[in-house]
Parts: structure tokens; C-alpha cells; sequence
């Protein structure tokens, strides 16, 4: 039975699979932060509660990957956000070191993406991971690579849920894939599965932008810290309830008005909305300059772990359309990726057997 990997290194996170379980996608996810490491400095926990990472060698620098490569990061740890991309040794880090936690050795094909905007660099990525690697001494190889855009496998993924009958209606639809990501805005217009470039683009107004706007009006509200720190927006996004914890205190997100979130008076107000419209009203304006009024589309699907701050701004643009939410927007692409390989690895082997 072949075997079929996907990896989505998204700016945000990193989700791979590992195999399938009764026909689903086994997909393990952390985020996108790589860590440069002091090879010296290794095993200070002397044994105790040992990190889940890899460590991989890019250039003759260490870089830890993985769910807790947090836990070895210093100043001079980042996400992959900048416009080398793929060449970046930190992209790479996450690209060969996520190889590890893929449970085999032999990849008879591997689905990889690229935001819209790094699409024309498909090629160089497909010969990057195509061959055999040592990894940590581990020797993996990977036989064919198939890169698709991002917002494609949330569309496999919305095509694989809605049965026979469904897709069926959806080869005949106009669709609007979205992908709000941390670094990029991404979309795609479809025929069914088939791509119109032209209706299809990306711009630098992901989720970091949000939390950059956001980090900038809380630098007013809090002016003893100049260099606010972005972790703790990000944890009032996705981890908290409706609050932001600052310097051990907690205020209410995204408004403050004098009090904390436990109704303590403090000298400390702030308003996040229009930072947070600033950025997503102006990626939909973009999009809406390339897809149009959307009159002909028949579908707006969203995916991605920013779809909700987005989703106000879509609709607004929107107005007449329903807008479907994918079930598990942050693990949708890379099921979708997945599930697509199978597809597209069957045909391939249909067509050089003919």
C-alpha cells in the first residue's frame, strides 16, 4: 500500500500527518516556531519531562522544532515570516524536521502547499524535498512530491464531507476558497476543484498584521512597554475568554474601559476593533478587487485558524452569500492535502500504467 504524507508549513502552524486510522487523516499539529538551540545547553532538564521536539542541523546551525520549541526559544527564535520562505534555514528546519514524526521512511509521495503569493517557487520546492535525506541520522526518502496552494486542500476538505451527491453540485459551482493564515491572506476561485488564477491571489494582511495593529494601540495603553509582547494578543485571540493578560493582571479583549477584567478601577483603557478592522476589511477590500461582487459565486467556504476574526469583513463584502466555516479550520488544509494525495497518486499510477 503506498504510503501518503502531507505537510502544511503555514507561517502560524505546522500540521503534518502521520497515517490514517480507518480511512481518516492522523494530523499532528504545533506551531510554526523554530528555536535556535546551544547544542552545550542541551539536556539541562537532566531527564525530566523531556521536550517534545526535534533537532535538526541546517547549515551548520541547530534548530528545534516541534510542540514545545517554544520552551527553547531566546530573542533570537522566529516564525517563518519573511520573503525567503522556503529558503529560509528555518523553513527548512520545519520542512525536514517534521519528517520525523511522520511514523515511516519510504514516502511514496508527499503533499506539500505554498501560500498563493510563493506559488510560482512550486518547482524548487517539489526538487527540495524530492531524493533521500539523513535526518538525525535517520534516513528518509521521499519518492514523489505533489504542491498544491493552501486554500486547495481546505476545498478537498469541504469536497470530501459533503458525499457524492454534493460534489456532484460542486463540479458545477463557482466557488471562493479563504484562507485567513498568520502571515497571508489567501484565495482561490474554483470551477469545482479547477483553479482560476486570474480570480485567485494573497497579501501580507494575515494574523500577524491583526496582532502588529493590535501591539501598536496597547503600546499607547501601556506605555511602560515599549515592545509589547505579541504572545499575549495571540493568547487573547485563541486561548483566553475574552481577556488579555498584561504584566500578571488581566483587562477585557478587545475593550478596556477603566477596568479589569475582575471590575478592579485602573488607569488603563484601550479599544483593539478598529486596529483589528483596519487589517481585515482591507485584505477583503483586495480580494474584492480580484474576484469581483461576487454575483457569480455560488460558494464562500473559510478555513484557517484566523477564519473567525475574518469572517465579519467577508460578510460585509458579502452580504447575500452564506459563508461556511469548515469543521476544524485549523487542520482542514492538511486533511484536505492528504485526502487529495490519495486521489492524485491513484491517478498518477492509473495513467503511467496505461
Amino acid at each position: 500500500m503506498a504510503v501518503i504524507r502531507a505537510l502544511e508549513v503555514g507561517f502560524g502552524t505546522t500540521s503534518l500527518t502521520t497515517g490514517e486510522k480507518d480511512g481518516e487523516p492522523q494530523i499532528k499539529t504545533f506551531s510554526s516556531f523554530v528555536a535556535q538551540t546551544d547544542p552545550n545547553k542541551s539536556g539541562l532538564n537532566a531527564g525530566l519531562n523531556k521536550r517534545d521536539t526535534v533537532t535538526i542541523d541546517i547549515n551548520g546551525q541547530n534548530y528545534e522544532i516541534g510542540p514545545d520549541a517554544h520552551l527553547a526559544s531566546d530573542k533570537s527564535s522566529s516564525r517563518v515570516l519573511n520573503s525567503s520562505y522556503i529558503t529560509s534555514d528555518q523553513y527548512q528546519a520545519l520542512l525536514f524536521g517534521s519528517m520525523l514524526y511522520m511514523n515511516t521512511t519510504t514516502i511514496d509521495l508527499l503533499v506539500l502547499a505554498l501560500p498563493v503569493e510563493h506559488w510560482s517557487r512550486r518547482e524548487q520546492l517539489k526538487s527540495l524535498v524530492v531524493g533521500t535525506h539523513t535526518i538525525n541520522g535517520t534516513k528518509i526518502e521521499v519518492k514523489n512530491a505533489w504542491v498544491i496552494v493552501q486554500p486547495l486542500g481546505g476545498l478537498l476538505d469541504y469536497a470530501d464531507s459533503i458525499g457524492q451527491s454534493g460534489f456532484d453540485e460542486l463540479r458545477e459551482q463557482t466557488v471562493l476558497s479563504v484562507d485567513p493564515g498568520f502571515g497571508t491572506f489567501d484565495y482561490v476561485t474554483s470551477a469545482g476543484l479547477k483553479l482560476n488564477d486570474t480570480r485567485s491571489g494573497g497579501a501580507d494582511l494575515g494574523m500577524s498584521s491583526v496582532l502588529s495593529a493590535c501591539a501598536k494601540t496597547l503600546r499607547t495603553a501601556f506605555p511602560n512597554l515599549h515592545d509589547f509582547p505579541i504572545e499575549k494578543i495571540d493568547e487573547a485571540f485563541y486561548k483566553n475568554d475574552g481577556f488579555i493578560r498584561v504584566s500578571g493582571k488581566k483587562y477585557p479583549f478587545p475593550v478596556c474601559k477603566g477596568e479589569t477584567f475582575d471590575k478592579k478601577p485602573v488607569n488603563i483603557e484601550f479599544d483593539l476593533r478598529p486596529a483589528i478592522e483596519s487589517v481585515t476589511q482591507n485584505a477583503v477590500t483586495k480580494l474584492k478587487n480580484v474576484v469581483g461582487n461576487g454575483g457569480d459565486i455560488d460558494l464562500i467556504i473559510l478555513m484557517g485558524g484566523a477564519c473567525n476574526i475574518y469572517k465579519e469583513a467577508l460578510q460585509d463584502a458579502y452580504p447575500d452569500h452564506d459563508i461556511v466555516v469548515l469543521q476544524n479550520p485549523i487542520t482542514s488544509i492538511c486533511r484536505g492535502m492528504h485526502l487529495g494525495g490519495i486521489q492524485y497518486y491513484r491517478a498518477l499510477q492509473k495513467s503511467q500504467a496505461a
